[in-house]
């Protein structure tokens, strides 16, 4: 079966659960006789159900009702109890393959999520006993500050890191945050993009919402250590130094 999933453009904090793939028939059996644009299963029973309540009143007014019009109004509730048979049983076949195809998606689509590799806008040290939580930012484009960074890890790996980075979100670009102990950041110098440095975490993942199964909408959990790439520190005989423990603080 193929794989489904969102590109890198639109990975962001939560994304919509798709339908699993279908072609021909099942999926227009799914798309008309259930309705089913996405995985909303649990709507689509409460439809179910209040057409087997319709079904059920129909047939009783059958039964009231003068024998001229019995006979079309029992044939009638006769017709619609076989919809809602074949609606259900269709209903339990589709959510079956929904709930094996949730899994794959979300384990393809966390892939996509952990090479993905964020633009960097903010970077902040905060040392972890300075009581008044006085912060630093840093400019990881400037080889400076890449090199005071690397040397206050080299002897502060106990100091913090708060990254700020920017996602691509469904109503425009999102401001997203992380906080790390320094020792969890893994520093690639030289490795800066295009438009400056980046942060990629290579062991996040996205999880289905809590309470819905099959869920419909999936949300990432940024855990782990991060990986941010940054320009090369300023010479001086360091920036051999920098990349070797940059490489070594992935451990």
């Amino acid at each position: 079966m193929r794989m489904q999933t969102y590109d890198t453009e639109s990975v962001r904090p939560d994304l919509p659960v798709p339908l699993s793939p279908l072609d021909g028939v099942p999926e227009v059996v799914r798309r008309r006789l259930l309705g089913l644009g996405g995985p909303g299963f649990a709507r689509a029973h409460r439809v179910g159900l209040a057409w087997a309540a319709l079904t059920a009143c129909l047939a009783l007014l059958g039964l009231l009702v003068p024998p001229p019009w019995r006979a079309p109004v029992l044939g009638c509730a006769a017709l619609l109890g076989l919809y809602v048979l074949v609606r259900a049983v269709a209903l339990q076949v589709f959510e079956r393959e929904q709930r094996d195809f949730e899994p794959r998606w979300l384990a393809a689509q966390s892939e996509v999520l952990r090479g993905h590799a964020f633009e960097v806008v903010r970077f902040r040290l905060v040392a972890a006993d300075d009581e008044a939580g006085a912060r630093r930012t840093y400019d990881l484009t400037r080889p400076s500050d890449v090199r005071a960074v690397l040397r206050r890890q080299e002897r502060e790996r106990w100091s913090r890191a708060g990254v700020e980075f920017v996602y691509r979100g469904a109503g425009g670009e999102g401001l997203g945050e992380v906080v790390r102990e320094l020792s969890e950041v893994v520093f690639l110098p030289g490795r800066a993009g295009r438009g400056g440095p980046w942060i990629r975490f290579p062991q996040a993942r996205y999880l289905r919402r809590p309470g819905e199964r099959p869920a419909e909408w999936s949300y990432w959990t940024l855990s782990g250590p991060v990986e941010v790439g940054v320009s090369e520190p300023s010479s001086g005989g360091t920036a051999g130094s920098a990349a070797t423990f940059g490489s070594g603080s992935a451990r």
